[in-house]
């Protein structure tokens, strides 16, 4: 096990646990949606006391009236807001993975106790980094102004609103799928 192996090695671990790309965030405009019901909240969350719990906005509406530079700005800002998230825990669990070295150093840590945290460290860190490339890449990519529907001709409207309704139909799919399996939340 990788994890296993830079823990028993305390230079691995600290080479491991150095490489943090604390810079992938630096720059990015931050901003607080903790409020869904505001004027600056993304259409798709207006209204949500808690985003995962519902669908979003119809999505043919969506693609078919807003302009894409608009839908590029929600994407980008909702993978900020999760990519520093993860950063957060992230950054909590390297706080966490020192503070157990120490006791593992004194002895009263078995060293299990680290080469799990250090196991989930890397999880949110691996996230965290694909998360923020996630981030580059919508970034980087150029919209023209207007719809999706306003780059389509005429004659293939038809056939781009049933791809349309059938993506929707299986984001949906999906997101039941997910509900499903995580089952009931306990608390």
């Amino acid at each position: 096990m990788q994890v296993e192996s830079a823990v028993n090695d305390k230079t691995g671990l600290e080479t491991a646990l150095g490489e943090c790309p604390d810079s992938l965030g630096a720059g990015l405009e931050t901003r607080d949606c903790s409020d869904s019901s505001g004027p600056d909240a993304p259409e798709a969350l207006r209204g949500q006391s808690d985003a995962g719990s519902a669908l979003p906005a119809d999505d043919d509406k969506v693609v078919r009236n807003r302009d894409l530079s608009v839908l590029k700005r929600e994407a980008s800002d909702a993978l900020a807001a999760l990519g520093a998230a993860h950063a957060v825990v992230s950054s909590a669990r390297l706080a966490q993975i020192q503070t157990i070295r120490t006791e593992v150093d004194r002895g009263t840590v078995e060293q299990d106790a680290l080469i799990e945290v250090a196991g989930d460290y890397q999880a949110w860190q691996n996230d965290q980094v694909r998360l923020f490339d996630a981030l580059a890449l919508v970034l980087g990519i150029t919209v023209p102004e207007g719809s999706a529907f306003d780059q389509i001709d005429e004659e293939m409207e038809a056939a781009a609103a049933e791809h349309l309704n059938a993506l929707t139909a299986e984001y949906q799919r999906r997101l039941l799928t997910d509900q499903f399996e995580a089952g009931p939340k306990e608390g």
